[in-house]
């Protein structure tokens, strides 16, 4: 179905924008940037650290891993003194009328932490006044345990990880048409402002053209979707290892919805691609043309999977994740949340597929009258005729 002439074009077109020794430094600068990041963290992590507070005789305050709270016996004044210095204590409190007083030299961000420790003091010496046990004053402050139990054996449930990984596929989704967005208007629009159609449709057809062109753009996609992956994958470990002191466990991926992703996310690509090429064929100057918007149409389908996406079993999760113009963003999101069978996305993506094959040959035609247009832009009544002539086939 791909002919040679196709797999020039595309090479050319994935080669255009592809440029591996400035990836490679910029992989590299931004894996240096979130390395000096997560060192700058760890080393100026301030909860890592004991602090010494100085608090009235009568506070019975008991100590945490972060905080000693010492009574000192000698003047406030002379506690403040020893405070300038640096010497004995890290912040000095008072009381007075009621009112709580925080001295210390400067804002810090571990004096947060020190807040909720005198709150939740304060709040045990109010409870003790009104004769209310600790016991009920926890009571008080736990919020309502709502368990759920879900009939559903195939709901995976609604929390992390499974939501998480649904929304990385629809970021990556995102990701991918929005580099194949910039790239197909840019490449088609640029050939059709030069006038350069004529000398290429006597060494390729309209169709092989157009074919190497969506063929291209789509690996260019692919690779931004991989590259963001990756990116991704490694902010997670950075921030398991240097941020949270983790070990990195990487149990939660779900490798068979990895697995299915790959081919949804390249076909549901392509058919964005082809729709794109089309719409770009039939633009005379991107700059004044209003259809430049209509190709964002193509981010619809993550818009309405998102909506539903605390619905994965309900109805319009369903229907998106069948109908083949928002299945490939629809049935990865629902298989990292409910276990369907294997016939389903099979099922799924042939649906898809033929609908790839009917989009090229529409886009084709679209493709072969849009670049011999002109000086003006084409009404919609005519590209959805050359969409339905089969001429050019």
């Amino acid at each position: 179905m791909i002919s040679r002439q196709s797999i020039i074009v595309a090479k050319w077109e994935f080669l255009r924008f592809f440029k591996w020794k400035q990836q490679l430094i910029s992989y590299l600068l931004m894996m240096s940037v979130m390395a000096a990041v997560a060192l700058w963290s760890y080393f100026t992590d301030e909860s890592r650290q004991a602090y010494r507070i100085a608090v009235p005789a009568e506070f019975n305050i008991s100590n945490t891993e972060q905080f000693q709270f010492q009574r000192p016996t000698i003047a406030f004044t002379e506690q403040l003194a020893q405070l300038k210095e640096e010497q004995t204590w890290h912040a000095v409190v008072t009381v007075t009328d009621d009112n709580v007083v925080l001295h210390t030299l400067a804002a810090k961000k571990w004096q947060q932490q020190l807040e909720t420790e005198l709150n939740n003091y304060f709040r045990q010496q109010y409870a003790a006044e009104l004769n209310i046990a600790p016991e009920q004053l926890d009571r008080l402050q736990q919020p309502i345990s709502l368990e759920y139990v879900y009939l559903d054996e195939n709901f995976k449930g609604k929390d992390t990880p499974e939501k998480m990984i649904a929304l990385g596929v629809l970021i990556l989704l995102f990701i991918g048409l929005s580099t194949a967005f910039g790239q197909v208007l840019l490449s088609i629009t640029g050939e059709k402002q030069q006038r350069v159609t004529e000398q290429l449709y006597a060494i390729v057809t309209p169709q092989q053209w157009m074919d190497g062109k969506v063929l291209g753009h789509s690996l260019s996609a692919m690779k931004a979707m991989l590259t963001s992956a990756l990116v991704m994958l490694l902010v997670f470990i950075v921030v398991s290892i240097f941020v949270r002191d983790h070990g990195v466990s990487l149990g939660w991926l779900n490798w068979t919805v990895l697995a299915w992703l790959l081919p949804f996310a390249l076909l549901g690509v392509l058919l964005s691609a082809c729709f794109m090429g089309a719409i770009a064929a039939s633009i005379d100057d991107p700059n004044t043309s209003g259809k430049g918007a209509v190709m964002m149409i193509t981010w619809l389908p993550m818009l309405f999977t998102y909506l539903v996406i605390d619905s994965p079993t309900g109805t319009a999760m369903a229907i998106l994740s069948w109908l083949p113009l928002t299945s490939f963003a629809a049935m990865p999101v629902k298989m990292a949340m409910v276990d369907v069978a294997w016939w389903q996305p099979a099922l799924s993506l042939l649906l898809l597929l033929a609908t790839l094959l009917w989009m090229r040959r529409l886009a084709g035609r679209i493709f072969l009258r849009g670049m011999q247009m002109y000086g003006k832009e084409p009404s919609w009544s005519e590209i959805v005729g050359w969409a339905l002539s089969r001429k050019g086939d």
